[in-house]
């Protein structure tokens, strides 16, 4: 898992990932040997009794079997038996003696390498390595048996013991590690992948990602929260990003003809004059006013008067070019701008275009027909002016000429 900047000075932080490793392997390792250590106690221990209890039987069988040897005094006797029953037994050293204490016959085993000597010290470092058994005739006592156990058998368990926790201590330490990757993989890595996801939406916004299914109940409700939260975090960005292409296009569209407004055409026309300015092209600009609206919002209301700016907004857009702009300036007012290339014969021929498109009648109801009449101003670039103020006075002044020139006064209903 990534972690934050560290301050200066600041101690370092470990990953969740080391702390839950180190943390179950710790555990485990731990547990192992505890157990291991109190099994093999408990199982030396035992071993202990078991051997002094047959250190203790080899005594009394030797001292029954040397009782002869003794009473008749012979002593090669007594040191051929004790060779031969002691051979096979776990006796370092033997000893016979008699009523007065005497040693009679002995016996030891050849201290043959290292491992004799350390089982020899460890049967007398932990005790219980030595016995003796009566030697008894009719009851009376005539001598007795000494043994000293070697401690191999001590030695050897002991050996074995600490092979056999040095073995589960490896296998405890495998076990321990494939299940700390269980838990690591259940638990850690889905709370990566929920702290990736988490500075993605931090540093990148990209609040479409989703945090990815966990195998544990928790994390997954944990997940699935998060998800939910993102999930009304796209919603809430998708209806703001809306609201802002509603508010975008409100502020530079008219909202009743859905044109664009001033505000629109003020900005584009400047636009296309540096475009026709710099690739030395003509353009033009036509200024269009309905003659006669005022009495039809008298006449028929000023629900007749909207549905006809918006039929007039209409007509204009189909006559278009690519790359033309027709705007609602305000009331009855039109503008048109015509891009480069757009000379006198291209605006003239959009002047009577817009003449025969915009003229025909518009039926409102069965008792409403409508027969508009508009004026229309032409105004060229660079012959009737070079920067956008000047354009648009003789745009103007084109219109209000051709309108004076008209001898009706109100639109024919």
């Amino acid at each position: 898992m990534s972690s934050l900047p560290q301050a200066q000075g600041a101690p370092a932080q470990r990953s969740l990932r080391d702390v839950v490793y180190r943390a179950h392997l710790g555990m485990a390792l731990l547990a192992m040997v505890l157990a291991g250590t109190l099994l093999s106690l408990a199982g030396f221990l035992a071993l202990r009794v078991y051997v002094a209890s047959n250190l203790d039987l080899t005594a009394r069988a030797l001292a029954y079997t040397v009782e002869a040897a003794l009473v008749f005094g012979d002593a090669d006797d007594a040191q051929q038996t004790m060779a031969r029953m002691l051979a096979a037994e776990g006796v370092a050293q033997a000893r016979v003696s008699d009523a007065q204490g005497r040693v009679f016959a002995q016996w030891q085993r050849p201290a043959s390498d290292a491992q004799a000597q350390l089982g020899y010290w460890l049967a007398q470092a932990l005790g219980g390595g030595m016995c003796t058994a009566p030697i008894q005739v009719g009851g009376a006592r005539v001598g007795q048996v000494e043994l000293v156990g070697d401690g191999r058998g001590l030695l050897d368990f002991l050996l074995s013991a600490l092979a056999v926790l040095l073995v589960c201590t490896l296998l405890s330490g495998w076990l321990g590690w494939l299940l700390s990757r269980r838990m690591l993989r259940d638990i850690v890595t889905p709370l990566q992948r929920l702290a990736r996801v988490a500075r993605a939406v931090h540093l990148q916004r990209a609040i479409g990602l989703r945090v990815p299914p966990a195998r544990l109940a928790e994390l997954q409700m944990l997940g699935d929260d998060f998800n939910a939260l993102l999930q009304e975090l796209e919603g809430r960005q998708a209806l703001l990003e809306q609201k802002n292409a509603e508010l975008t296009h409100r502020a530079g569209h008219d909202s009743l003809t859905e044109l664009p407004n001033r505000a629109s055409f003020e900005a584009f026309l400047p636009h296309c004059l540096e475009t026709a300015s710099a690739s030395g092209q003509p353009m033009a600009l036509l200024f269009l006013d309905c003659d006669g609206f005022k009495q039809i919002n008298d006449r028929h209301g000023h629900a007749a008067g909207d549905a006809l700016l918006v039929a007039l907004g209409q007509r204009m857009q189909a006559q278009l070019r690519p790359g033309d702009l027709a705007a609602r300036l305000g009331g009855d007012e039109f503008a048109i701008v015509m891009a480069a290339p757009a000379d006198r014969a291209q605006a003239q021929a959009m002047s009577e275009r817009l003449q025969q498109a915009l003229t025909q009648p518009l039926r409102l109801s069965s008792e409403v027909l409508l027969q508009p009449r508009v004026s229309i101003g032409v105004a060229l670039f660079p012959e009737h002016g070079k920067d956008m103020q000047t354009l648009l006075r003789a745009a103007d002044t084109a219109m209000y000429h051709i309108k004076g020139h008209k001898r009706r006064s109100s639109v024919a209903c």
